[in-house]
């Protein structure tokens, strides 16, 4: 049985959306023009120094948003947004992390921006490719943060609190193994996070479905 949407409160969605994109376009461009953003290098150090996760966690994190894993992901994000929103929802797991996935492929040589030189930080391995935007990041954001914004969005009660907190504190250890890893500055990964939650919430209005998720 399909329910009623929420009503809306806070800031309007299209300021939302439109302070979203000024603020994504203005980090790309900095992004485009200095090899990391103010801010980056004395939080990288601190997070490799007192980081949550070690370096074997951390690559384990890392092999979690890399084909054909992250697929695995983008499946418990279908089951949850299911059961939250329902079908709808379900589907629109889909574009979510094929939007964001492709955007960052096509982005990533765009702005060429390379990885972090082991001169300033620690740099486990060699890592391949372009620093911003972190693809893990996006695939983080297309999964566990459609799912926390989803269950903002749709759900009510406990479940909420316990769903959305659950998904922001894996995607703040998600950022910091890469970041003890030295594949990406900070600044690489909470950007592709405001992307995926532009995108997220550009989507979410066509989440409206049969939510089984228990209201109060």
């Amino acid at each position: 049985m399909t329910e009623p949407e929420p009503p809306s409160h806070g800031v309007p969605r299209f300021i939302l959306l439109l302070v979203l994109l000024v603020g994504i376009v203005l980090l790309t461009l900095a992004e485009a023009r200095m090899p990391y953003l103010p801010g980056d290098l004395p939080l990288a150090r601190g997070i490799q120094t007192l980081g949550p996760v070690s370096n074997a966690l951390a690559q384990w994190i890392t092999k979690s948003a890399e084909t054909p894993w992250s697929f695995f992901l983008l499946g418990l994000a279908v089951l949850g947004a299911r059961a939250i929103s329902g079908w709808r929802g379900a589907l629109l797991a889909f574009p979510v992390f094929f939007g964001l996935w492709l955007f960052g492929i096509w982005l990533s040589p765009l702005i060429a921006q390379p990885r972090p030189s082991p001169d300033l930080i620690g740099v486990v391995g060699r890592p391949r490719g372009f620093s911003f935007p972190s693809i893990f990041g996006l695939i983080y954001a297309s999964t566990f943060g459609y799912i926390a914004l989803l269950a903002l969005a749709r759900s009510r009660g406990p479940a909420t609190i316990l769903i959305s907190v659950a998904c922001a504190l894996v995607l703040v250890v998600g950022a910091s193994a890469r970041i003890v890893l030295g594949a990406h500055w900070p600044s690489d990964l909470w950007v592709a996070y405001l992307m995926g939650a532009f995108w997220i919430q550009l989507l979410l209005p066509l989440s409206r479905g049969d939510a089984i998720v228990t209201r109060s």
